[in-house]
């Protein structure tokens, strides 16, 4: 996540951790619930809920202060040249 080729945070980002990676994601909330921060708006995530995501430049925010667990499933992916 903090590496060169996958960190996206630029000065005024919405969160110090945003980043992309080429792979298509699942995020299936187990427990508790997650912030999914975008480049434009956020999104809350409770414990059944799904998100896929397409090489979405992104960040995750616990902002409950409980416990959160999320099965994550990445499946290799590649960006176009317009992306």
């Amino acid at each position: 996540m903090g590496a060169a080729h996958a960190a996206r945070a630029k000065p005024g980002a919405p969160h110090p951790l945003m980043h992309r990676t080429e792979t298509v994601d699942y995020a299936i909330v187990l427990e508790g619930e997650l912030t999914l921060v975008v480049d434009r708006g956020e999104t809350t995530a409770r414990a059944g809920d799904i998100v896929i995501q397409r090489g979405t430049n992104h960040a995750w925010a616990n902002r409950s202060g409980k416990p959160c667990r999320v099965a994550f499933v990445l499946i290799d992916g590649r960006f176009t040249d317009g992306l």
